[in-house]
């Protein structure tokens, strides 16, 4: 059986490696560079930032086996990638036959199922398909399969700007994460707090709220970079006007705000299907462990 799975952030690749070892040939398709999704890091002159998922929420451990063995940061004891959050997705994509930088414009489907990318190649041939990609890009993909697909048209998701810093001078404060109740930053990380982390250059991931990144999600990264700089020096004692490295990226689609209360979405005969962290009822554990459960769910229906 001929499996495509669109999307190889975590729930693409929780569906993937269902799917492994079971008479079965998978391709994953992703229009990133990399594996991950919003297990993302950012490299360059300014170091390495895990400017997507932190960490892994210490629930969603209790039922991923894969991230057990990873070590523990942060006071809520969260599990991280190492040496950088994106090192296991990039390991667990590897095994699987990937077309990366493409992205699937249509789903045409017949005795088996052809893919089409933007650029108009095709790929075909496929037995079963997944899309396991945020349900705002699903929705353009699976409006022509019929009803069954409908749920997906009703779930938003909530936007999120990150921001990097690198290079400072100065002492660190004495923490290495900090989640203020106040203002406009949910979340600040100094990066070389976490385990087998580089120390040099002292570098600082910063996560907007909800709510100010959805205030200002048209914003160039420049603005976005002078509104947040400001609130950053005030938490963290440090000056970011000398710093050698200041970059911004948004997450248009960073957080579902309202999943559906199934694990996934599946055709009739079972050949077509959806997942990711916007599916699941029991949302405890973060979107993480949601997005691995509703994979790995829907791989297991699909066979």
């Amino acid at each position: 059986m001929r499996v495509a799975i669109i999307g190889a952030g975590l729930a693409g690749l929780a569906c993937a490696r269902a799917f492994a070892g079971r008479d079965t040939s998978v391709t994953l398709f992703e229009k990133s560079r990399g594996y991950g999704g919003r297990m993302a890091t950012r490299r360059g002159d300014g170091g390495s930032f895990d400017h997507g998922l932190p960490g892994f929420d210490p629930l969603a451990y209790e039922t991923v086996d894969i991230l057990r063995d990873l070590p523990e940061w942060g006071p809520d004891w969260r599990k991280v990638g190492i040496p950088t959050m994106n090192a296991l997705p990039r390991v667990l994509g590897g095994e699987y036959d990937s077309h990366l930088e493409t992205r699937i414009a249509a789903v045409e489907e017949g005795r088996t199922f052809s893919l089409i990318d933007t650029s108009g190649n095709r790929f075909e041939g496929f037995d079963r398909v997944a899309l396991a990609i945020p349900a705002p890009q699903a929705k353009d993909l699976l409006t022509p399969h019929g009803a069954r697909f409908e749920a997906v048209k009703g779930v938003t998701y909530a936007p999120g700007w990150a921001l990097m810093l690198s290079g400072f001078e100065g002492l660190p404060p004495a923490w290495d994460a900090c989640t203020p109740t106040s203002g406009p930053i949910a979340l600040v990380i100094r990066e070389a707090g976490k385990p087998d982390r580089a120390i040099a250059p002292e570098r600082w991931t910063v996560h907007a709220t909800r709510q100010w990144s959805g205030d200002n999600l048209e914003r160039d990264a420049e603005d976005v970079i002078a509104a947040l700089c400001p609130s950053f020096e005030a938490l963290t004692g440090l000056s970011a006007t000398d710093t050698t490295h200041k970059s911004a990226h948004r997450w248009r689609f960073s957080q579902p705000e309202n999943p559906i209360d199934v694990p996934f979405l599946l055709s009739a005969d079972r050949r077509l299907g959806a997942c990711g962290d916007w599916c699941g009822s029991v949302r405890e554990g973060g979107d993480a462990r949601a997005a691995w459960a509703s994979g790995a769910a829907l791989a297991e229906a699909m066979m």
